[in-house]
């Protein structure tokens, strides 16, 4: 049996009430535990192969030829494509996909850029056990459809932030705009499936995560998660 990768999240609901289009609707904010690696920890590691080899979740590079990660993402909630190449020859390269494990999905992150100019961020996704990666959807409603996560086990002062948008049958789908804030920070990112950021946080700080969904009668939800730190290129 293969190991669990995560440990279990404890959710703690807390009513409150919040307003969107108009109409009053009781909204609950929940508890989200970081994401955990074996032998990763967590904060400003190098995304890199010896943190990556044999560990079921994590994007693989499995040809000898071409061993160096060059980035990764999330093809459906269950499908990881791994984007690999031949350091010696950078225009070798090929696409290999990966299922996620039982009860795990697929997220997608960026590294942090460090001090490059210009800012040289690279996607890299990762299958995340459910439990730590909490499901809001739209109703079949168009709209504006929030939610309010507290993130538990931020160690440092950063946190990865993801937030990833599927229609009913699994697949990435694009909506009017993606939105994260919490407290003086806040992002978003406009006709995507996507939405990835880097803030800085303390522990039990509290975010909160926006969908503008265009079209009605279409079932859409997103999946939010959280890594303890950053995680900066492979060199």
């Amino acid at each position: 049996m293969l190991p669990r990768l995560f440990l279990i999240s404890i959710i703690l609901l807390v009513g409150i009430t919040i307003v969107v289009k108009g109409t009053q609707v009781a909204e609950t904010i929940e508890v989200i535990k970081a994401v955990k690696f074996p032998r990763m920890g967590s904060g400003n590691l190098t995304l890199d192969r010896r943190f990556i080899v044999g560990i079921p979740g994590l994007p693989q590079c499995p040809n000898p030829n071409l061993p160096q990660l060059v980035s990764s993402r999330c093809f459906s909630i269950k499908t990881l494509y791994s984007i690999c190449m031949d350091p010696r020859y950078p225009r070798a390269s090929s696409i290999f996909s990966q299922q996620c494990l039982e009860n795990t999905v697929c997220m997608d992150f960026i590294t942090d850029p460090g001090p490059s100019t210009p800012p040289e961020q690279a996607a890299f996704g990762l299958c995340v056990d459910e439990e730590f990666a909490k499901r809001f959807d739209n109703g079949d409603k168009e709209g504006v459809y929030c939610k309010t996560y507290v993130l538990d086990g931020v160690t440092g002062n950063r946190a990865t932030l993801s937030i990833d948008v599927y229609d009913g049958s699994q697949n990435p789908a694009k909506v009017r705009s993606v939105s994260i804030s919490s407290g003086s920070s806040s992002g978003s990112k406009e006709n995507t499936s996507n939405y990835s950021r880097i803030i800085n946080c303390k522990n039990k700080q509290k975010v909160k995560v926006c969908m503008n969904v265009l079209s009605a009668g279409i079932t859409l939800y997103a999946r939010f998660t959280f890594l303890d730190g950053t995680y900066g290129n492979s060199k």
